[in-house]
């Protein structure tokens, strides 16, 4: 089972990613030349509900940054980093 990534927003409302490690290849192909912001959101609207993209879609700049590098801290890799770019 792969171990996932859980985040709880300023609402209370909780978050469950994959490690960013386990995101499927797929999506990261998808997303390969796209600039880094739209990299992180195409990914999110890939792997969370409608539900939990209400949530984020009421979080500040910062908050968003939060969740974003508590992900990135959370995982083996970065975004916008792949296996094969960090070795």
């Amino acid at each position: 089972m792969m171990e996932k990534f859980h985040h709880t927003l300023p609402d209370g409302h909780e978050i469950e990613l994959p490690r960013f490690e386990n995101v499927p290849v797929g999506i990261i192909r998808k997303t390969r030349q796209l600039p880094q912001v739209d990299q992180v959101f195409t990914i999110l609207e890939e792997l969370i509900s409608p539900e939990d993209l209400e949530h984020v879609d009421l979080l500040d700049r910062a908050q968003f940054n939060d969740l974003v590098k508590a992900w990135r801290e959370g995982s083996s890799i970065g975004v916008g980093e792949s296996s094969a770019s960090s070795s």
